[in-house]
């Protein structure tokens, strides 16, 4: 545009500039609100982990009937390991009304229902074990925050003998080899549960058709497993590495034996790692 051009141009009128401004505002609204609702929920499992397996409820004969876990009331019946459904959003503590560690939902990092081993109870409290609470550490959560139930499977796991038996009312049903972790990453040993059930859709994969996750936590992060730092059972399409010693630390069994687990063993399952 030349000068002449310039000086015969009009300035905007005042009402159409405030015009402008309104439609900028208003076309600004939707992306404000959209960074304003739904701040992440602690409770909730990470897009990240909950996007490449396929989590599976128990199997539905897995436990007794589940009863309301309110102070005055009575374990529910059975032999069987007891397990405590979370209900909500709770803290958990390091002891009895104690410091808070953690947040604990309803569901798992992988989408799974948050479903914990009970090792210590009180009228008001439940001991239980969880990722959140660490190795070999004993995690308290209130009693009327969950619903409890029992299990009537353990697995025990001897690293000495590399296998893994499957116990269902204490008898033995299956003893499977294992692979288990190589000496710059073991595989740690105690007491632990299994928190989630996974599919992968891809038998062929590192990790075979499935998982069982479990509380226990290695010292550092397994390559190729978006588990972070959690150990699993899992299934393995390499069956020339079961029986040794050369895993990141996880247990793996054959396809045919993972798929077994997955569809028998429920969540809560207590598992027994030792070194003998």
């Amino acid at each position: 545009m030349d000068d002449q051009a310039e000086k015969g141009s009009r300035s905007p009128r005042p009402w159409t500039a405030v015009a402008l401004v309104a439609l900028a505002v208003v076309a600004a609204v939707p992306i404000i609100a959209g960074a304003a609702i739904g701040p992440s929920n602690s409770s909730q499992p990470s897009a990240t982990s909950a996007s490449l397996y396929k989590p599976l409820a128990s199997p539905a004969t897995a436990t007794t009937t589940a009863t309301p876990a309110r102070p005055k009331e009575n374990l529910p019946p059975g032999s069987g390991a007891l397990v405590a459904a979370v209900l909500h959003q709770t803290p958990m503590r390091d002891a009895p009304g104690g410091k808070v560690l953690a947040q604990i939902g309803t569901r798992t990092q992988f989408g799974s229902p948050e479903i914990l081993l009970v090792v210590k109870h009180s009228p008001r409290w439940l001991g239980v074990v969880t990722p959140d609470a660490g190795n070999g550490r004993v995690g308290w959560i209130p009693r009327a925050a969950a619903s409890l139930s029992r299990v009537n499977w353990e697995l025990k796991v001897s690293l000495a003998t590399h296998t893994v038996s499957v116990l269902q009312a204490g008898k033995v049903l299956h003893r499977y080899d294992v692979a288990i972790g190589r000496a710059s990453a073991p595989t740690p040993t105690g007491r632990f549960a299994v928190t989630d059930r996974l599919t992968t859709g891809d038998p062929s994969g590192p990790y075979g058709c499935c998982i069982l996750a479990l509380s226990a936590k290695a010292p550092h992060a397994i390559q190729g497993w978006n588990g972070g730092d959690r150990i699993a059972i899992h299934s393995t399409p390499d069956t020339g590495s079961i029986g040794l010693p050369v895993s990141h630390g996880c247990l793996r069994l054959t396809l045919a034996e993972g798929r077994w687990l997955i569809d028998h063993i429920p969540l809560g399952t207590p598992t027994i790692i030792s070194s003998a």
